[in-house]
């Protein structure tokens, strides 16, 4: 039987299986059908003793018995799930052990839980594998089902939220196309789930932007697993140095664990790279042919490419860091080392930003209270490109609060339904707002700009807040902007992942000539194709 650790994944050769677990005290086993956003359809997705049956999961006082081809497709994932039939701390047994489908998994470094998920049984291409997740809660199990959304009538405190990230989902209706209706929260709503992957006939692909979601968090619990694997044949090979254990057992852990990690990046890497080829530009470097060949589309991109993510154990598999279409949260850009980083990012997601929008749908409006960014070269662009696309060029100094104004009206007219004709006249009714030196526009105009990074998003106003010049770190409103958003680095940084914690090198996508004061090419390309279509229609 293969041991499984804190975060490893296995393959499953059989779909049907019984999942036991080995307790020095009567456990409570229960399963939780649920969707990518790992919350249950409704609360008959919750099989436990008192709801002994579900589709493809059935409880017995002995085991749960699994029959995973008869689990709906809209479920992507199975979670098995236990707590101590008297409700007690999980410390106050030995670790206990789940077993199924020939896999084990010794749930260890338990304190005040009295309910955790044990195993993960979820769908990846086509096919089903078993996850160790040791997820514990210590506000017992009526916590964990309310969690994954399961009603209870005394749910207790509020449960801590499982651990998951996905990118926003929208219809381009909701926000580039029809107005959303008046009075709708300012709060981002729950992603729905994405399509599941299956290989059923007449099913629908995987979007490029969820797959690559699913890369990184299969990428991140594995090199979780070789890290404590690591950690672990570390602590053996003390023991062997110290005499206390016989030699050869860590350097064995060792070679498993770099192996298991090498197949799996492998295989990951191999699934990027078969559906890589056929995304659109704005989900491609910039040295990528699908540049060469870019014209304006009459659909909405599902996404941007923002860089690349890797890990210093990892050297075949570069996982691509994308933001879904359209936005529903404003994006910060951190000051790089320069001011100018921040400005060639910037430029880097507007080009982004246009090659992903049809024509006539998306202008543009560049603010930049002190006009130290070098964006004025907007004006050398071609009159139509400026005045119908670009809203008449960049707005600075006094124009700042005009322009700003301007849009704070319109998200009004929006939000109770007014006609807003007369506001955008001849121009895209979507505006994208690029923000450079947010903290001198926060310092002037702090009322205005938090009124438009709030309702922006969801109003047809998507913004961008550029960290330049003016030092934002003691800024009370910069942290609430930030918080509500999207925080990128502007050059190499590190971000964490949502699923088990673990550090990742980003890399962002950047326009070689995107930091100076002349007209970065590719984009001046993408905005005069723009501009040239909105003066013909």
């Amino acid at each position: 039987m293969a041991e499984l650790i804190r975060g490893a994944n296995a393959p499953l050769s059989a779909a049907g299986l019984a999942v036991t677990c080995s307790c020095a005290a009567p456990v409570d086993l229960s399963a939780l059908l649920v969707g990518r956003d790992l919350k249950v359809r409704s609360d008959a997705d919750l099989v436990f003793y008192n709801a002994p049956e579900g589709p493809g999961v059935r409880w017995s006082q002995d085991a749960l018995e699994l029959d995973l081809s008869a689990v709906p497709a809209d479920v992507h994932a199975v979670l098995v799930a236990f707590s101590l039939a008297d409700h007690a701390p999980l410390s106050t047994v030995p670790p206990p052990t789940v077993r199924a489908g020939g896999h084990s998994f010794t749930i260890d470094r338990l304190a005040d839980e009295t309910a955790l998920i044990a195993l993960e049984f979820y769908r990846r291409q086509g096919s089903w594998r078993v996850r160790a997740v040791g997820q514990g809660y210590a506000e017992g199990l009526a916590a964990l089902v309310t969690a994954h959304g399961v009603q209870v009538d005394d749910p207790g405190p509020p449960p801590p939220a499982p651990p998951q990230v996905r990118p926003e989902t929208s219809t381009p209706s909701s926000l580039y196309g029809a107005q959303p209706s008046p009075g709708g929260s300012t709060v981002p709503p729950q992603a729905p789930p994405p399509p599941v992957e299956t290989d059923a006939p007449g099913a629908g692909r995987v979007p490029f932007t969820d797959r690559a979601w699913l890369v990184w968090e299969d990428a991140s619990r594995s090199l979780a697993s070789y890290r404590a694997s690591m950690d672990h044949a570390l602590a053996i090979r003390d023991d062997e140095v110290s005499g206390r254990a016989a030699p050869g057992r860590s350097q064995q852990l060792m070679q498993a664990a770099t192996e298991r990690l090498t197949t799996d990046m492998t295989q990951l890497a191999g699934e990027l790279a078969a559906h890589e080829s056929a995304v659109g530009a704005e989900l491609s470097s910039f040295d990528s042919p699908a540049w060469l060949t870019w014209e304006p589309g009459e659909e909405l991109g599902e996404g941007l490419l923002l860089g690349h993510l890797n890990a210093d154990e990892i050297s075949t598999l570069r996982i691509p860091l994308v933001l879904r279409m359209p936005w529903r949260r404003m994006v910060w850009i951190n000051r790089g080392t320069t001011p100018q980083d921040s400005v060639a990012f910037a430029w880097s997601l507007v080009t982004r930003f246009f090659a992903a929008v049809p024509p006539g749908v998306c202008g543009l409006d560049v603010v930049d209270p002190t006009g130290l960014s070098g964006a004025g070269w907007l004006h050398g662009l071609p009159p139509a490109t400026v005045n119908l696309l670009c809203g008449g060029g960049v707005a600075a100094g006094r124009e700042t609060a005009h322009r700003l104004g301007r849009l704070i009206d319109l998200i009004d007219l929006r939000a109770v339904g007014g006609d807003d004709s007369a506001l955008v006249a001849d121009m895209p009714p979507v505006r994208l707002l690029v923000v450079f030196d947010v903290g001198a526009a926060l310092e002037e105009h702090g009322d205005l700009l938090m009124r438009l990074v709030e309702d922006g998003p969801r109003l047809g106003v998507p913004v961008i807040c550029v960290e330049t010049d003016t030092p934002t770190d003691d800024s009370v409103r910069a942290l609430r902007i930030k918080q509500s958003g999207h925080t990128l680095p502007s050059g190499e940084g590190v971000l964490s992942d949502a699923w088990v914690g673990g550090d990742w090198a980003l890399t962002p996508e950047v326009l070689f000539d995107g930091a100076g004061t002349r007209p970065p090419a590719l984009l001046s390309h993408v905005l005069n194709a723009h501009g040239r279509i909105i003066e013909r229609a």
